[in-house]
């Protein structure tokens, strides 16, 4: 008897190229996926930081040609995605190297989509609608958070229909993903935080997911004992420790969630993005504790194994007792990077909330959730988030 496609488990991963340094390998990672005419993707912030001219000059030795695109903000939009396969075909370019955090990365992935699939970024919102293989994709992230570089994922915003759409895939998974720790020492300390609780409620959310397994869930434990011993330090200081150790955990929790998938923090995450243009790490970091006090009495065991990794001494506790502890280290964690805590302070309206929560429950996200909340009670979470 053949299993159904729902009982079967896949764990996909790009190639990997991890070091202090790395940036240097980007010419001949281009070169060696065929490329001849680079289009770099990235952001204004990347270009001033001077890891765009550094790229270039690896670009260079290997005689590749390259153009760059870099009208990227914060929640990609559609028609940026638009602009970029237009000047795509333009300048006949054979591969995409982003250089960036989450919306670089994600910009790249929905230009390469409609370079070889055609039509709107839209016709690919949800699961597995892509059929054409996309061009060569290296993505170089220079955030310790986002796993983009690792994933399945991308996530588009449309400004007029006020929607975020996620397009998970196979198919929009980079070939190589570029990891040089020396890029974060650039970040603000700001970014640095949210960008780190985003990489912390990746892990978290796939390790409790309902399609978390034995090849996910070492990635996600790990990435969380990670991020509680180094994120403080990253941010505070930007010591090369720290930093490195945030590399990883962000690389970590992205294999997690880019195979597990994720839950109701990012269903709940999205919408805020899409009204509020709000930075998904910062509206992960107000959700994350909240949803992580709902979703406990559902994966008790798993929270209890969660605080071990925060670094709790769990002897002598419950599974109940030591779950219970993981939402207040989230918090104090949050406290001590100095990031919002409500989402009234962030500009959130109660009057908007019924919306939110109806786009939320619709969100892939909420599907592996380890419990699926009704509109009701999503709206229950915004009110105590609020």
């Amino acid at each position: 008897m053949n299993p159904s496609d729902d009982a079967l488990l896949k764990f996909e991963l790009p190639e990997i190229i991890y070091g202090w340094g790395s940036l240097s390998q980007i010419g001949q990672c281009a070169k060696r996926l065929g490329g001849e005419r680079v289009f770099l993707v990235t952001d204004p912030g990347i270009i001033a930081a001077g890891w765009v001219d550094e790229s270039l000059k690896y670009l260079e030795k290997e005689d590749l040609k390259y153009v760059i695109y870099d009208n990227v903000v914060t929640n990609p939009r559609c028609y940026q995605v638009d602009q970029g396969v237009r000047f795509y075909y333009q300048k006949e370019c054979d591969v995409i190297v982003a250089v960036g955090g989450g919306s670089p990365m994600d910009t790249a992935k929905g230009i390469a989509i409609l370079v070889s699939n055609h039509g709107k970024i839209h016709d690919y919102a949800g699961c597995n609608l892509i059929t054409q293989p996309i061009p060569p994709l290296i993505c170089v992230p220079t955030t310790a958070g986002t796993g983009a570089d690792v994933s399945q994922f991308a996530i588009i915003s449309d400004p007029r229909k006020k929607i975020k759409m996620t397009i998970l895939s196979r198919a929009i998974m980079a070939d190589i993903s570029l990891i040089d720790p020396r890029l974060l020492q650039t970040k603000s300390q700001e970014l640095m935080a949210a960008t780190g609780i985003d990489a912390l409620t990746h892990a978290i959310e796939a390790y409790v997911s309902s399609l978390a397994w034995p090849l996910t869930n070492p990635h996600a434990i790990h990435a969380i004992e990670l991020v509680f011993q180094h994120l403080r330090n990253a941010v505070r200081t930007g010591n090369i420790e720290a930093l490195e150790g945030m590399s990883v955990a962000s690389l970590e929790a992205g294999i997690a969630f880019s195979n597990a998938i994720l839950g109701a923090v990012h269903a709940l995450a999205h919408p805020l993005g899409a009204i509020y243009d709000m930075h998904h790490g910062l509206a992960n970091a107000i959700l994350l504790p909240v949803v992580v006090r709902k979703n406990l009495e559902h994966a008790t065991k798993k929270f209890a194994e969660i605080a071990k990794a925060m670094g709790l001494d769990t002897r002598g506790k419950s599974d109940e007792e030591s779950a219970k502890l993981v939402p207040e280290m989230i918090q104090k964690l949050i406290k001590d990077l100095e990031i919002p805590t409500t989402l009234s302070q962030v500009g959130v309206k109660a009057d908007d909330i019924p919306t939110l929560a109806r786009d939320a429950q619709q969100d892939l996200c909420m599907g592996t959730n380890p419990y699926q909340y009704d509109a009701e009670e999503i709206e229950s979470i915004y009110y105590e988030a609020l």
